[in-house]
């Protein structure tokens, strides 16, 4: 059975998220519960991978962003939302003793 080109297209894209998110040691089923549950951040960061992938990124080049960024990854793994890491600014007066 032959696939159309937008079945392909789909094709590819959940692979290329696949090789992302396994180079972050999540599976893929657990990321796509956790958009279908929560959507969020975690709608907002399958569309970021897509385009970047359009861009022209590869994998280990979005994986490496996703890991610096302030998302709360190991949250994915533990079922719950994708959410934002607690994060004081550089230059914030905020004083901690």
């Amino acid at each position: 059975m032959k696939l159309s080109t937008t079945q392909e297209k789909e094709r590819r894209v959940r692979l290329f998220e696949e090789r992302v998110f396994t180079q972050l040691q999540i599976k893929q089923s657990q990321f796509s519960c956790c958009v279908e549950t929560y959507s969020g951040y975690a709608l907002l960061l399958r569309r970021w991978i897509q385009e970047s992938n359009k861009q022209g990124l590869n994998s280990s080049e979005i994986a490496t962003l996703i890991r610096k960024s302030p998302l709360t990854i190991d949250h994915i793994k533990q079922n719950k939302p994708l959410s934002l890491k607690n994060i004081i600014p550089k230059n914030s007066r905020v004083r901690v003793s």
